[in-house]
């Protein structure tokens, strides 16, 4: 299992984060923040003058900074008043948290209505890769898109948001090493044709095998 994403998966997590997470929040938060070097990029989607905050169990990995607050916590038992988070980030920390349904809980007391968890998580996993037709790959945007994995992979990350008290929004599925295609070889087809406006085709669908993904999940508080 990988349990931190680091080089040489960072510019894919960056993009996978950035396009899973909404735009214009006030206060945000990573939980699981380690040195923070993830957390400067909620620059990128949050307000001009957002307040960023940073929370780790280590206080001895946090590290100073004029525009963020770096605070020493739990997850479990977060030192932050009720619904006073616009939006929280928890990157390859849930699954190190010993009770991450506390966590989960904790993070939706402290988010505000409407507010937006982004999970992401890496690991192994069986699927089946899809490898569409050049005319198709042709039409792909550089960026992610907003479309599930086939094959049911993100049941499970759906259910846990479910069973916090979050109304799931979509996850989204990448290759490691996958280069350009880490997120389209695990797309049905059917789905990639229909959001580009383009005539169905099928896809020649591989044998199951075990891959290394990165697994982002986005949930709303109702």
């Amino acid at each position: 299992m990988i349990t931190r994403l680091h080089e040489p998966y960072l510019a894919l997590l960056q993009q996978a984060m950035l396009a899973a997470t909404p735009s214009g929040s006030r206060v945000a938060l990573d939980l699981g923040c380690g040195d923070g070097s993830k957390t400067r990029w909620l620059r990128a989607c949050s307000a001009s003058d957002a307040l960023i905050v940073g929370v780790d169990r280590d206080g001895s990995v946090l590290r100073a900074a004029d525009d963020m607050m770096f605070i020493a916590g739990d997850a479990s038992h977060l030192p932050l008043r009720d619904a006073c988070i616009d939006l929280v980030w928890c990157i390859a920390a849930l699954n190190l948290f010993p009770h991450r349904h506390l966590a989960l809980r904790e993070m939706w007391r402290v988010l505000r209505h409407g507010g937006t968890l982004v999970v992401a998580s890496a690991g192994e996993y069986w699927v089946r890769l899809r490898n569409h037709p050049a005319p198709l790959i042709a039409a792909l945007p550089d960026t992610p898109l907003p479309l599930p994995p086939a094959d049911g992979l993100d049941e499970e990350w759906l259910l846990l948001m479910a069973a916090a008290g979050f109304q799931p929004r979509q996850t989204q599925a990448y290759l490691l090493d996958g280069g350009r295609l880490a997120q389209v070889a695990l797309i049905n087809s059917e789905a990639l044709t229909s959001y580009l406006s383009l005539p169905p085709c099928a896809s020649p669908v591989a044998d199951p095998e075990p891959r290394h993904l990165l697994i982002v999940t986005s949930a709303r508080k109702g």
